[in-house]
């Protein structure tokens, strides 16, 4: 719930609840590169916009459902932008197919449930 505040005669501030509802976390753009063939020097990239500010966890995962990579970070503004260079967990590059990506995003003013989003892109090498 949103909060307002007033000075009151006696000159402190009061806070009271205003009774609007703060709005869900939300994506409100993507863009999801596809078909890459990530490195360091060009890695997949992804940029969600979001609804408000927000922590996040991207996983990628393989056809087997096997964890490759987490990625994490927290916006300052509302974007998450996400670059994968293509490395397992452990450093070693993963056979080429098409992966699974899960975005969880919490909003940073604590208020509403955390985002989920999912999608696949299929690397070329």
């Amino acid at each position: 719930m949103r909060l307002g505040r007033y000075l009151t005669a006696d000159r402190t501030i009061e806070i009271v609840p205003t009774g609007v509802p703060t709005l869900p976390l939300t994506v409100t753009e993507s863009q999801i590169e596809e078909g890459a063939t990530p490195t360091r020097a060009e890695p997949w990239q992804a940029v969600w916009q979001l609804s408000k500010p927000a922590a996040w966890t991207l996983t990628l995962t393989d056809s087997r459902g096997t964890l490759v990579r987490t990625l994490t970070g927290a916006t300052t503004g509302a974007a998450v932008r996400a670059a994968w260079d293509g490395a397992n967990t452990a450093g070693g590059r993963p056979a080429r197919g098409t992966f699974t990506w899960k975005l969880v995003a919490q909003p940073r003013d604590g208020s509403g449930a955390d985002l989920v989003a999912t999608g696949t892109t299929a690397t070329n090498g």
